[in-house]
């Protein structure tokens, strides 16, 4: 596993679960939606608790070894419920434009129509923390914060 083969499983995991226009997340017995992606050695998965505002998190398995994670909460901003519909279809146009170099999230700024997507974050693939946000006529809507990176196996001497 290298870390260009993990950036390009990420863009397309993301594109095939939450970011489709098509498939649709597990629901789980606790109520948690839930979507799973593989090919081949790799096996991402994304779930999540709540609707308008959620918190989860994506996991991602090369060899059945977690490689990487990524944890997340946000939504809409109270009294914006109303425009969430949008909201989210909007968001999903947005992830689907992540940036190879860092397809952890969406590009760094993404406009359609009324719509405005800003994200920013500090870091790499291996170590990040970063923000989005969307606004529409130029008035916030939605917030997502999320961190996250590779972890690293301990060292041992058996």
């Amino acid at each position: 596993m290298n870390k260009k083969s993990l950036k390009e499983f990420l863009q397309k995991a993301k594109k095939k679960t939450f970011a489709s226009v098509i498939a649709l997340p597990r629901i789980n017995f606790d109520k948690s939606k839930e979507y799973v992606y593989k090919d081949g050695d790799w096996v991402y998965k994304d779930k999540y608790f709540g609707s308008v505002v959620d918190t989860g998190q994506e996991l991602v398995f090369y060899k059945e070894r977690l490689v990487w994670s990524m944890s997340y909460r946000g939504g809409m901003i109270k009294g914006k419920e109303n425009l969430s519909r949008k909201c989210f279809s909007f968001l999903k146009k947005c992830l689907r434009n992540a940036p190879l170099d860092f397809p952890v999230r969406g590009p760094t700024c993404y406009e359609k129509g009324d719509f405005k997507y800003k994200n920013s974050w500090k870091g790499n693939l291996e170590d990040f923390i970063g923000e989005e946000m969307i606004s529409f006529k130029g008035k916030q809507i939605y917030f997502r914060n999320y961190l996250g990176g590779m972890g690293k196996p301990r060292e041992t001497n058996y």
